[in-house]
């Protein structure tokens, strides 16, 4: 399964794309990052289709990391 993180500019914004994926069959979940403060989003599904929705929609990130998980 593909796995990517995205840092989120607000809380808010975070939520937003969670419900959004979510109600897509996309499974992402809201996570505090771990150091200093803010919001990140971690995404279990493929990340191209999944930043695609998230730009259709105008939410705003910033793509932190991808990874393939084995």
């Amino acid at each position: 399964m593909k796995e990517c993180i995205v840092e989120m500019p607000s809380y808010t914004y975070a939520k937003k794309a969670e419900k959004l994926l979510n109600s897509r069959g996309i499974r992402a979940e809201v996570k505090r990052r771990s150091t200093g403060c803010g919001y990140m989003l971690k995404i279990y599904a493929d990340c191209r289709s999944s930043l695609n929705i998230l730009d259709k929609f105008g939410v705003p990130y910033f793509l932190r990391e991808k990874s393939e998980a084995p």
